[in-house]
């Protein structure tokens, strides 16, 4: 049998708990929510936000005068190119080579008129050219290759 004064105790610690409990666990508003991790700086910024739609948030370009900025068109040519593949030699300690139009390019040169090379190791070995307005073009030793691409004219 306890003695009154651990009972009295253990009351209290009991009641104490079940006091707490039930403040700590009071239901919250959904306003107060929202708006619990917020400043009131943050919040109006929140608000006025919140219902403005896409259209009015979009930015809108500023006239321009048609006497301050001249109306400058780019215009482009359609080049066409042709390379003869002679030859690729693929290296084990340093980059590749490919003989184009007789001249020696390394794997990752560039040609006249800005085109990449790119030789590609696999079952078929292949280089592969990309000209200056991104479309790739392939071929294999003894091919000849016709490269045709945009190109913007100076003026």
């Amino acid at each position: 049998m306890q003695s009154k004064p651990k009972k009295l105790k253990a009351r209290f610690i009991w009641g104490t708990i079940t006091v707490c409990a039930a403040v700590a666990f009071q239901p919250v508003q959904p306003a107060e929510l929202a708006t619990l991790f917020t400043t009131p700086q943050e919040r109006q910024v929140i608000n006025s936000n919140r219902y403005k739609s896409e259209e009015s948030t979009q930015t809108r370009p500023t006239p321009v005068d048609e006497e301050t900025q001249p109306i400058q068109l780019q215009v482009q040519e359609e080049v066409t190119q042709q390379y003869q593949i002679s030859g690729i030699t693929i290296s084990k300690d340093g980059p590749h080579t490919v003989w184009i139009n007789t001249l020696a390019y390394e794997d990752g040169d560039q040609l006249e008129d800005n085109s990449k090379i790119k030789v590609m190791v696999g079952d078929e070995i292949k280089v592969r050219i990309t000209a200056p307005d991104g479309k790739q073009y392939y071929a294999t030793s003894g091919d000849m290759l016709e490269v045709t691409y945009l190109a913007p004219v100076e003026n």
